[in-house]
């Protein structure tokens, strides 16, 4: 685990993981141009954010958008089995917890707990959401909102920081996901 303490090894990790997820979003998308300079340009600046070790909350929506959108592309498109899948999401988002919680200081004995909480929590909203007939950009939405609310309750709770309110996050979560959902284009899946 001291890899993942190391301030390069992190840097190096996180690098990889953006690349990963915003090629796989850039090879998929050939027909919306549009789409895909859009995530380059954020993709540029969550790698800014990654070295500069600046904003880890948007680190991580950054990461688990694009990450879960790579994620249901290889499922839908490419037909990889859904247990690959699922060892993926779990390592993942694993990962993305921890940087996360290294940057928030979460108590000690609680780490793994909610190490292991955040990663299947992700992985049945995966799960639940493949059964959806969404697009897979709606469904990484809805999984970096998920994110979003988990941080904002470690932060808030947790980490017990007095400048933020768990309610705030509660809310843009819940009007996120009901917007996604609203103008979802439900039938088409890629």
């Amino acid at each position: 685990m001291a890899f993942l303490h190391n301030h390069i090894a992190r840097k190096i990790l996180l690098t990889i993981i953006l690349a990963w997820s915003s090629l796989s979003f850039y090879f998929t998308n050939t027909d919306s141009l549009l789409l895909v300079v859009l995530i380059i340009f954020i993709s540029i600046f969550g790698l800014i954010f990654i070295w500069t070790e600046k904003s880890a909350i948007f680190t991580l929506i950054l990461l688990s958008f694009t990450s879960t959108y790579a994620f249901s592309v290889f499922m839908y498109q490419i037909n990889i089995p859904l247990w690959l899948i699922m060892i993926g999401v779990i390592i993942i988002f694993g990962y993305l917890f921890t940087y996360t919680e290294q940057k928030i200081g979460i108590l000690g004995n609680k780490r793994l707990i909610y190490l292991v909480l955040f990663s299947l929590l992700i992985l049945e909203a995966f799960l639940a959401l493949s059964y959806f007939a969404i697009s897979p950009i709606n469904q990484s939405l809805v999984i970096a909102s998920i994110c979003y609310l988990f941080v904002g309750y470690c932060y808030t709770v947790l980490a017990k920081h007095e400048d933020n309110n768990f309610l705030t996050y509660v809310i843009i979560t819940t009007l996120t996901i009901l917007l996604v959902f609203m103008t979802s284009t439900w039938g088409g899946l890629v």
